[in-house]
């Protein structure tokens, strides 16, 4: 019994004997471990957040008179002209 005492003594202080010279490298391993954990988490956390239908598209229309390229729901509609903005809409049809 007392050498299997003695041999478990040795091992732990061997243990810590490796812990104290390598305790830099443990602990980089350990804030890693820690960083993947949230990392893992905080993408199980954000696949909820985000509805999984996506979003309706609008169309675009392009300016009759600059060209410009907008969504329909802000442009401005004259007839059956598409303008970017009431200036230039007013501009135009006077």
């Amino acid at each position: 019994m007392r050498e299997a005492l003695f041999i478990l003594v040795i091992l732990v202080v061997l243990a810590a004997l490796t812990a104290i010279r390598y305790r830099k490298q443990i602990a980089g391993m350990i804030g890693l471990a820690r960083m993947l954990k949230e990392a893992r988490q905080s993408i199980g956390q954000r696949s909820d957040a985000f509805p999984a239908e996506k979003p309706k598209s609008i169309p675009l229309v392009n300016c009759s008179k600059c060209g410009v390229w907008i969504p329909q729901n802000k442009a401005i509609k004259v007839g059956e002209v598409f303008y970017c903005s009431n200036h230039v809409a007013e501009a135009r049809t006077k």
